[in-house]
C-alpha cells in the first residue's frame, strides 16, 4: 500500500515539475518519494519512509539546487541598464500609490516606482536603487 502511495508522489512531483517548466519546483520530493518506495520495497517501518523521505527530499535540493540552478539559469545577456543603479535622477512624472511615476535616461522614458511605496513629487531629486523589469526603483535623495 504505501509503496503506491511514494509512486504517486514521484509521479505527481515530476508531473508538476514537467508543468512548470523546469523551475525545480518539486523535483526533489520525486527523488524522495522514489528513496522512500525503497524502503516501503523493503517492508520498513511507515515512520522511516516519512523521515527518508524528508531528509532525502531537502538533502538533495540543499546539494543539487545550486548546481543546476547555475546551469538552468542559462546565458544572461548583460545590458548598460545596470550602470543606473546609484545614480541619482529627477522624477518628471509624480509616483503615485496608483501609478508609476516618469524619469529619462539617454532620451529614454522610464517607469519609476518608489521602493518604500510613497508618493514622490515630479522635479524630486532620487536615487535608483534597483531595476525591475522595465521600472526603476527609487528612493528620494534626502536634503
Amino acid at each position: 500500500m504505501m509503496i503506491t502511495l511514494w509512486i504517486f508522489v514521484a509521479i505527481a512531483s515530476i508531473v508538476i515539475e514537467i508543468i512548470t517548466l523546469g523551475d525545480l519546483i518539486c523535483i526533489w520530493f520525486a527523488v524522495g518519494a522514489l528513496a522512500s518506495g525503497l524502503m516501503a520495497w523493503a517492508k520498513l517501518s511507515t515512520a522511516l519512509q516519512f523521515i527518508t523521505f524528508f531528509v532525502v527530499s531537502i538533502g538533495v535540493m540543499l546539494i543539487v539546487r545550486p548546481l543546476a540552478a547555475k546551469y538552468l539559469r542559462g546565458n544572461v545577456v548583460a545590458t548598460n541598464s545596470d550602470r543606473l543603479i546609484g545614480m541619482n535622477a529627477i522624477v518628471t512624472k509624480d509616483i503615485t500609490s496608483d501609478s508609476w511615476g516618469e524619469r529619462q535616461v539617454s532620451g529614454m522614458t522610464w517607469s519609476c516606482i518608489s521602493i518604500d511605496n510613497q508618493p514622490v513629487k515630479k522635479d524630486t531629486v532620487v536615487r535608483i536603487m534597483a531595476i525591475d523589469g522595465v521600472k526603476l526603483i527609487v528612493r528620494p535623495i534626502d536634503d
